[in-house]
C-alpha cells in the first residue's frame, strides 16, 4: 500500500505544478505581455479563418504588474525601429505618475497607434490580413 500511496502523491505534486506553471505566463507577466498574448492568440484565429479582418475586445488584466488603483492608461503600438536581434513592433503600457510597460509583438504595425483607456474600459483593436501577415490597423 505504502508504494502506491507515494506514486499517487507523486502524480498530484506533478498535476499542482502542471496548473501553476500553466498559468505562469499570466501570473508572471505584466500588462503589456498580457495584451500581447491576447493579440496574438487573435492574430492565429484570423490567419486561420475566412475573414479579412477581426475587432478583438481584450479587458486587459493589471494584475499583478500594471496601472495601479483602477488608473486610466495608455497604449502605444509603434513600428519596428531596427536595432533589435528579433524584428518586432513595440507595446507599451504607460501607467501615468505609475510605471511603464513594454513588450515586443511579432505583429505588423505599419505606423504608431496610442489610445488611452480607463482601467474598466476593453480595449478594441482592430486586426486585418495582409500579404505579409496580420496587421494592427487600429486601437480604440
Amino acid at each position: 500500500m505504502a508504494p502506491a500511496r507515494a506514486a499517487r502523491g507523486a502524480i498530484a505534486s506533478l498535476s499542482v505544478a502542471a496548473l501553476l506553471l500553466g498559468g505562469c505566463e499570466l501570473l508572471a507577466s505584466d500588462v503589456a505581455t498580457r495584451i500581447r498574448y491576447g493579440l496574438r492568440d487573435a492574430a492565429a484565429r484570423l490567419q486561420d479563418g475566412p475573414d479579412d479582418s477581426v475587432v478583438v475586445t481584450l479587458e486587459p488584466n493589471h494584475w499583478p504588474d500594471g496601472c495601479r488603483q483602477r488608473a486610466r492608461y495608455r497604449i502605444t503600438l509603434s513600428p519596428y525601429r531596427g536595432g533589435k536581434q528579433v524584428p518586432s513592433a513595440d507595446i507599451e503600457v504607460q501607467c501615468p505618475g505609475q510605471n511603464a510597460y513594454a513588450t515586443g509583438t511579432r505583429l505588423r504595425v505599419a505606423r504608431t497607434l496610442s489610445v488611452e483607456k480607463g482601467a474598466d474600459e476593453p480595449l478594441r483593436v482592430t486586426l486585418r490580413k495582409t500579404p505579409t501577415g496580420v496587421e494592427v490597423a487600429a486601437l480604440q
